[in-house]
């Protein structure tokens, strides 16, 4: 969940990146530059996803109720999924936006578009040094880092061309540099998209092996099996496991001590701190009683 600082942090890129918008949409009608009004609706969709992001974290704090007993958790991976497919859209747009300057090359002021660029990416950098820190806490504010990077690179783009097209008159530079930064805003979405899919389809966490959860509880002590193990993740930051875990005929208060053993290994070691256990008893001289099944 976020915190105040970091919701702040939010707020001050929300804004910045709504300045800047404003900013390369006149510097483009002031320079005839395409490439600023290209980059301008690059920061409009991601204002306009950042705004989304924003008001999903506050929905996702809203306490549960009886029938929805996780909250409204899942609401920032649905944000965070919108972010993904917004990039992916942005990049198709850029991808055609580019190579239609091969046959329609635009005539710009290069002067205003490297200052108004120049500007841009000031602006661009200092919002991923304030988030530098935050993007590997919060889907949401991964999804954040990646837009800005995205607008920083664009300002890259069009700082470059500018310079380019100053010295050579040569536009289709521009054309060349947009389908570049297009490729790699394609893979910022396409991490995006995944990773929040998988939480929405309930899958194991991608930095977890449901073996070696397996494999580290059936070495703590009076655990003779555990197997039907379910992990899953409601959030970004939210891992739950349920399985049944094998122990000897023993008094409650003993297999309670087990359970909370148990929890604290999975709560230390992989990060798992809701989980729903429960406690079969089986008599075997061995103590193998079957092998484990596994669920995915």
């Amino acid at each position: 969940m976020l915190t105040m600082k970091s919701e702040n942090k939010l707020l001050i890129i929300i804004a910045l990146n709504t300045l800047l918008m404003i900013l390369e949409v006149i510097g483009s009608f002031i320079s005839g530059s395409l490439a600023l009004m290209s980059d301008a609706g690059h920061m409009l969709t991601d204002s306009t996803a950042l705004v989304v992001s924003y008001i999903a974290v506050h929905i996702s704090r809203m306490p549960h109720t009886r029938r929805k007993t996780f909250g409204w958790k899942r609401m920032e991976v649905l944000a965070a999924f919108m972010n993904g497919v917004l990039l992916l859209g942005l990049s198709i747009f850029i991808f055609y936006e580019t190579i239609s300057r091969f046959f329609t090359p635009v005539e710009i002021k290069s002067r205003i578009m490297l200052a108004v660029a120049f500007i841009g990416f000031l602006g661009n950098a200092f919002g991923l040094f304030i988030l530098k820190k935050e993007r590997g806490r919060n889907i949401n504010l991964r999804g954040a880092y990646y837009h800005i990077l995205g607008d920083a690179l664009s300002s890259v783009g069009v700082i470059v061309g500018a310079v380019l097209i100053f010295f050579t008159g040569i536009t289709v530079i521009d054309s060349l540099l947009g389908i570049l930064i297009a490729g790699i805003i394609v893979k910022s979405a396409a991490g995006l998209i995944f990773e929040s899919l998988n939480i929405l389809l309930e899958s194991a966490p991608a930095d977890l092996s449901v073996e070696k959860v397996v494999e580290e509880v059936k070495k703590m002590p009076g655990v003779f099996d555990f197997h039907d193990v379910h992990i899953w993740s409601i959030s970004s930051e939210s891992r739950n496991l349920s399985g049944h875990i094998l122990i000897d005929d023993i008094k409650a208060s003993e297999s309670q001590k087990i359970l909370d053993a148990v929890r604290g290994l999975l709560d230390k070691k992989f990060k798992i701190s809701h989980t729903t256990l429960e406690v079969e008893c089986e008599k075997c001289s061995d103590r193998v009683c079957y092998e484990p099944r596994l669920v995915d």
